[in-house]
This record gives C-alpha cells, sequence and structure tokens, in this order.
C-alpha cells in the first residue's frame, strides 16, 4: 500500500491583502518581491487580486524577520531558502526516526520523544521537562 499524505494547508489560498497583513509586509513590496522572482503568487485570470498559497506566508515572514535582523533582500532571501533546506533535512530525519511521543504533562507541554535504538542494548529519547531539552539513553526493554 502507498501511504498518500494530505496536507490541509496545500489547498488555502490568500490574498494579497491577507498576506501583508499576515506578515506585515506591505503589497507595494510583495509585488516588488515576485517581480524579482523571490515568492510566487498562484497563476490567476487576469485583473484579479493577487492570491499566494499559504506555504508562501511563510516564506514571506522568514525572509521579513532576516530583513528586520540588517540582512539585504538578497541575503535574506538565500537565508530563508537555506533555512527551508535546513528544515527539510530535519523534517526527513524526524519522520524516519520518531517512534513514539509521550506527553508527560499536558498544562507545560512536557514530554519524551522516542528517537528508537542507539545500539543493540539502549535507546535514545527526547526529554522535554522542567530541566529543558535534553537526550537520554535507556537500556530497551525489549532486550531483558
Amino acid at each position: 500500500m502507498v501511504e498518500q499524505r494530505i496536507s490541509l494547508k496545500e489547498g488555502i489560498v490568500i490574498g494579497i491583502g491577507d498576506l501583508s497583513k499576515m506578515t506585515g509586509v506591505s503589497a507595494r513590496q510583495l509585488r516588488y518581491w515576485e517581480e524579482k522572482g523571490y515568492i510566487h503568487s498562484v497563476p490567476d485570470k487576469k485583473n484579479t487580486t493577487r492570491k499566494y498559497k499559504l506555504e508562501m506566508s511563510y516564506k514571506v515572514q522568514v525572509i521579513k524577520r532576516f530583513l528586520d535582523e540588517g540582512y539585504t533582500l538578497v541575503k535574506s532571501v538565500e537565508q530563508a531558502e537555506m533555512l527551508r533546506q535546513k528544515f527539510g533535512v530535519w523534517k526527513k530525519f524526524m519522520l524516519a526516526k520518531v517512534q513514539e511521543v509521550e506527553i508527560t504533562d499536558t498544562s507545560k507541554g512536557y514530554g519524551i520523544i522516542d528517537l528508537g535504538c542507539f545500539d543493540n542494548k539502549k535507546k535514545v529519547y527526547g526529554v522535554v521537562n522542567e530541566a529543558g531539552c535534553h537526550f537520554e539513553l535507556r537500556e530497551d526493554p525489549k532486550t531483558d
């Protein structure tokens, strides 16, 4: 059986005005960025308001963040792309390695992430608790 992923955000489209409000980037800037090829609107009929996929709002927010930090527009776009690529690697790793997530305290957002076997006897866990975030090696209960 082939696993098919469903993306809820895939079909969400927003207008240029809403994108501007969401990100704090003026519609004029957004049009300029699109002219330069840094962002892309959804192809639509002529003489209609530009529309963007929801995912583009993330890219706009990241570009703006780098601009606010003092980067040039070109460097901000490069940094945003590098961040997107890094996130892609992180996502692949997490999808491949996370075995289980156990919530230990719902009110504080604490939990334990089972990252699988380290060797034949121990498992790696990512722990989020009052001490912060850290890794723990524990004996694999299946090897006892």
